[in-house]
């Protein structure tokens, strides 16, 4: 099930650096939202992932939010701060939110990364799209359901070729 491993491990998005997506090949880096860069009901991105943000374009690396939220003026709120396109309802793991990201942005699926916290939405859909899947600790522990997702998704944490 090398489907649901991920690629990479980084413990929050601000250790992901323009150097290293450039060692594995990538110039375009997709983004989850709830659990990956801010919590689920949170407002605003936090002003340290908007200055990350910034820092990866700067370094030419191309941002694109990619969520399943289902709420169109969140994540577009989200996409102005952080300066990308957006796609909201992106019915991740399903290849199509994918596939239409990467048109917008204009580049193949083995020049692009997905960065999430979810291995049955995010790992699963970038692999099954042919990006590269790096998974973050989610920030959203404090949910209810927390507990039983970990549980399904802890054989498929860590990376495995």
């Amino acid at each position: 099930m090398i489907l649901l491993h991920p690629h990479r491990v980084f413990q929050t998005p601000l250790d992901v650096t323009a150097e290293t997506l450039r060692q594995m090949g990538v110039r375009a880096l997709l983004l989850d939202i709830d659990g990956t860069l801010a919590e689920k009901h949170a407002p605003e991105p936090p002003p340290g992932i908007v200055a990350w943000a910034e820092q990866l374009r700067r370094d030419g690396i191309r941002l694109f939010v990619l969520s399943n939220n289902r709420r169109p003026q969140r994540v577009r709120h989200f996409g102005e701060k952080l300066g990308c396109g957006f796609i909201h309802r992106a019915r991740k793991p399903r290849k199509k939110g994918f596939a239409r990201a990467l048109a917008a942005l204009g580049c193949a699926p083995e020049q692009a990364a997905l960065l999430g916290d979810q291995i049955f939405t995010d790992v699963l859909g970038a692999r099954r799209s042919g990006l590269y899947a790096l998974r973050v600790e989610s920030v959203d522990t404090h949910l209810w359901y927390f507990g039983l997702r970990r549980f399904f998704e802890k054989p498929f944490l860590q990376p495995k070729e």
